[in-house]
């Protein structure tokens, strides 16, 4: 961790729009600490006209504000951060920045201090404190993006398995990142196994859950897709694939993205490929996208795939070792 020079600071109220009720963060600044210990301290006030308590966070770019990385409300961070924060004035945040796991880069960072007073149920925030995009489809709230929590619920770390031979022999909760590439787990999200999705612990968020079959069975009826076919195997439906595929931009060039539907749904599934069961090699990427469903069958789990070439949704089971996407629904 370089030594942290503030370019300055960005406000930035949870709301988006500076409404009557909506919470105001203003006077917000920060200071690395000269004792060695890079800790970082900010200091902000607040201001909600209901009086209402309410959720803060924390993001930082290294890059301008081109992208940000969430700051997880976790033993880095302390003081008046996370749920149940209070109007008023001297707010003080406390990041121990030089134990930061996120990797950034450069000396010149902005800082986003987030208040919501309405941390409502279209939330969607994992343990590792990323916030998830969500989207109504039907008569279920549904994640936009695909899960890359690194934790379950109660803290403890999914096991991270990079060596084919550990992936392909495990029969406990694991996750992957596509080519063992972190960069992709931005875009694409992590790819896990099913033992992952069925952990008691909970890979998904706090309110969330991973979808039954049925479950998915009516995401693609609400999108077109009829009772029978929806109960069928194999690749159904007319375009209900297309719908649910999103970033054209990602997928080669076929009749998933040419439809005229392409990405009407909110959903934008992605093709983040997939890690076989029997070598540990990954394959896919550009090409097809799976997700896992929550539900067994005979020794196998559901699971849904969309592939490049064709505008339907394959519906069939696998084995559990799969590494697979995952998208989770509201409770």
């Amino acid at each position: 961790m370089k030594q942290i020079i503030f370019l300055f600071i960005t406000i930035f109220v949870g709301s988006l729009l500076f409404t009557q009720n909506a919470p105001y963060v203003y006077n917000v600044n920060g200071s690395q600490r000269t004792d060695g210990s890079k800790i970082v301290d900010i200091y902000y006030n607040i201001l909600e006209p209901d009086g209402d308590t309410l959720r803060v966070t924390l993001q930082v770019s290294d890059d301008n504000g081109s992208t940000w990385s969430i700051i997880p409300a976790d033993s880095l961070l302390s003081g008046d951060i996370g749920d149940s924060v209070m109007t008023g004035t001297g707010k003080h945040i406390i990041w121990n920045a030089g134990e930061e796991t996120i990797a950034f880069e450069g000396t010149t960072y902005k800082f986003k201090v987030i208040a919501d007073d309405d941390p409502a149920t279209d939330d969607c925030i994992d343990k590792d404190g990323n916030i998830y995009q969500t989207v109504q489809i039907g008569d279920h709230l549904w994640m936009a993006e695909n899960l890359k929590v690194t934790h379950y619920r109660n803290g403890d770390a999914i096991p991270h398995l990079t060596v084919n031979g550990d992936w392909t022999s495990t029969s406990s909760g694991a996750y992957c990142v596509y080519d063992n590439n972190p960069a992709n787990a931005e875009t694409y999200g992590n790819l896990y196994n099913w033992y992952a999705v069925d952990d008691s612990r909970n890979i998904a968020p706090e309110g969330w859950h991973i979808p039954t079959d049925e479950e998915i069975k009516e995401l693609e009826m609400a999108l077109g897709m009829s009772q029978s076919e929806a109960d069928d195997t194999g690749w159904r439906g007319t375009n209900e694939g297309s719908k649910l595929a999103g970033r054209a931009d990602l997928w080669y060039n076929g009749d998933l993205e040419n439809d005229p539907e392409f990405d009407t749904s909110g959903f934008s599934f992605l093709p983040g490929g997939y890690r076989h069961c029997s070598n540990g090699d990954y394959y896919g990427m550009y090409s097809t996208g799976y997700f896992w469903s929550s539900t067994e069958r005979y020794g196998t789990a559901w699971k849904r795939d969309l592939n490049y070439d064709s505008t339907n949704v394959n519906r069939n089971y696998d084995s559990k070792r799969y590494g697979f996407s995952v998208r989770c629904v509201r409770d």
